[in-house]
């Protein structure tokens, strides 16, 4: 039971920054060395240089990125380029994006979460180096920037009502469009609709769709302040997050598969996998990566587990897992079984979406080998969630992401009042 609140979000003046488009991001996690350039570059007050900021040789314990964004935050907020909100709020959110030629919308708000509010749901095993790093900015300064990603299961559709009609009558607070998907954001302050909107949430699960790592820190930095709070209350400034909580029915078209790129493992060890599952009458060429895609998706809907292989030579391979194989998910069959017994440990792995693109680093020699996967349905995620099971890391990719840079939280604009009054 999700328990949020409102709050004086902060936000760009777009009078003085024009269109929000050029001070936006991506989560950092999504943000490649390129990306972080060419964001930098977009304007001076983009909000990269705060949640996903350069590093240099010549940085210190005491100068780095995260002193860097603590004084570039503090410093926009001074300057009046970032400014709160005159009373607390809720903001719907509004994302529209096409996906296979099919238009899409998906809508929600970002709201304060109480990180001890029960029935809240990881699906996602994490790694310590994030976590680390994103304590680590949090700490420094002392603001949630980025909201984490969660789902509301809203099969009767209640929750989207209640969103969009709550905007219909309102002007967006602020508009992007950003690598071809639109962002809508609205402020709404009226103390109804709040209490309304609170007493509604509080009877619904969240599941976490993406920012794990985000939500650990913050959950890490909570406990921290909370040990050297001799007054702490469930109410301390730092006991919330940041969330985008959005709709979420039966089925999520933005639900992406995440493929696995591997580099540095001998050749050799593959060989011996295909050989053996050849043996098995497991291995099935396919005339097309197109046609390999496909299969794998009319497996998983028959309740197969498949994945598919591409070395450069050829169109591929589909693997089919043995006969009363005891993984759910192909991506555990993946990291569980295949690659540590067969591929090795020393084995580099990535992670990308963007399938063409990983063709073409096999086809150039920057990986070997490419692992084809299919999302697992959205039904799968919760119910692995509402059993406290972590799936695999990258397991899942919710397309898009909410953008960083449309509003902030910063603690201190909580200190002196209580987030709950009039609501």
């Amino acid at each position: 039971m999700p328990i949020i609140a409102p709050f004086k979000g902060l936000r760009y003046d777009l009078k003085r920054v024009g269109s929000i488009a050029r001070v936006v991001t991506p989560p950092y996690d999504v943000i490649s060395p390129r990306g972080q350039a060419e964001y930098y570059s977009r304007h001076p007050w983009n909000f990269v240089r705060v949640v996903f900021g350069r590093e240099y040789s010549s940085d210190t314990g005491r100068r780095n990125r995260y002193s860097r964004a603590k004084e570039t935050l503090e410093g926009w907020i001074r300057q009046g380029i970032l400014k709160a909100d005159p009373a607390p709020s809720l903001y719907p959110y509004l994302q529209e994006y096409t996906l296979a030629g099919a238009r899409h919308r998906r809508w929600g708000v970002i709201a304060l979460v109480r990180l001890d509010s029960p029935r809240i749901y990881p699906h996602e095993e994490t790694r310590e180096g994030p976590k680390r790093d994103r304590f680590r900015l949090l700490e420094t300064v002392g603001a949630s920037l980025s909201p984490i990603f969660g789902l509301i299961p809203d099969e009767t559709g209640e929750y989207l009502r209640k969103t969009a009609q709550a905007c219909r009558s309102r002007r967006p607070a602020a508009s992007a469009r950003l690598d071809g998907v639109r962002h809508l954001l609205w402020r709404i302050d009226d103390p109804v609709w709040l209490r309304e909107l609170k007493r509604f949430l509080r009877g619904k699960e969240l599941v976490i769709a993406d920012g794990h790592h985000r939500y650990e820190a913050a959950l890490a930095y909570r406990n921290a302040r909370k040990a050297d709070d001799p007054g702490y209350t469930s109410d301390a400034p730092y006991n919330f997050a940041m969330f985008y909580l959005a709709c979420a029915g039966s089925e999520d078209p933005g639900l992406l598969p995440t493929h696995r790129l591997l580099r540095r493992f001998s050749r050799e060890r593959l060989k011996r996998l295909l050989k053996e599952m050849s043996h098995l009458n497991l291995v099935r060429p396919t005339p097309s990566l197109p046609a390999l895609s496909d299969r794998l998706r009319r497996m998983r809907q028959r309740g197969r587990l498949g994945i598919g292989l591409y070395t450069g030579n050829g169109a591929g391979v589909l693997l089919e897992a043995p006969p009363g194989s005891s993984y759910p998910l192909d991506v555990e069959w993946l990291h569980q079984e295949i690659l540590p017994q067969w591929i090795g440990p020393g084995a580099e792995v990535s992670y990308t979406q963007d399938l063409a693109l990983a063709v073409a680093q096999v086809r150039r020699g920057n990986a070997q080998a490419l692992f084809l996967v299919q999302p697992p349905p959205l039904t799968e995620v919760f119910a692995r969630a509402r059993a406290r099971l972590r799936m695999p890391g990258k397991t899942t990719y919710f397309y898009p992401k909410p953008l960083a840079g449309l509003v902030e939280y910063k603690f201190e604009n909580l200190k002196g009042s209580d987030p709950f009054e009039g609501v």
